[in-house]
């Protein structure tokens, strides 16, 4: 059982589209706890992305299963929560939802060139810009952020 009170929101998007930046600022000023979904990607997950392989559903399983319990856990014990990942199809989310259900998404979306210019200027990362297509998840909710070039802007329009 949760608690009812206690929230988790996942902030997702496409990669580079600034989820860890507005995650991590936002958690600072809320003070609450932040997860990178990146974080839970089993060793096979990030090899196959490095070497530039995309992820495919089956991949993402493990991955998504770890997400939901890692979910589940900082609703019972934390007020606010937040975890990034990206989220992008219904059945992702569906998944990630699935017995929590204080469970809210955020979605950043964004231009081409914004992405594009993240993708190539971020170092050290697993995933490789040539995994990356420019695809939208069906999405009706009114929690959906248009993100800039500065992870500042879209955090103050989030906290508005």
């Amino acid at each position: 059982m949760t608690n009812n009170q206690n929230r988790v929101y996942v902030i997702m998007g496409v990669s580079g589209s600034g989820k860890s930046a507005v995650a991590n600022a936002v958690a600072q000023q809320l003070s609450a706890n932040f997860l990178d979904g990146d974080f839970l990607h089993p060793r096979c997950n990030i090899q196959k992305m490095a070497s530039g392989e995309p992820l495919n559903d089956d991949d993402r399983a493990p991955w998504l299963a770890a997400l939901n319990d890692a979910a589940f856990a900082m609703q019972r014990t934390n007020a606010v929560s937040i975890i990034v990942c990206s989220a992008l199809k219904k059945h992702y989310r569906d998944r990630l939802r699935a017995g929590n259900d204080n469970l809210s998404f955020i979605y950043l979306h964004g231009d081409f060139p914004v992405i594009e210019a993240r993708l190539a200027a971020r170092k050290g990362h697993f995933f490789k810009p040539k995994c990356w297509s420019p695809s939208s998840p069906r999405w009706s909710s009114r929690a959906k952020m248009k993100l800039t070039s500065r992870p500042s802007i879209s955090i103050s329009r989030w906290m508005r």
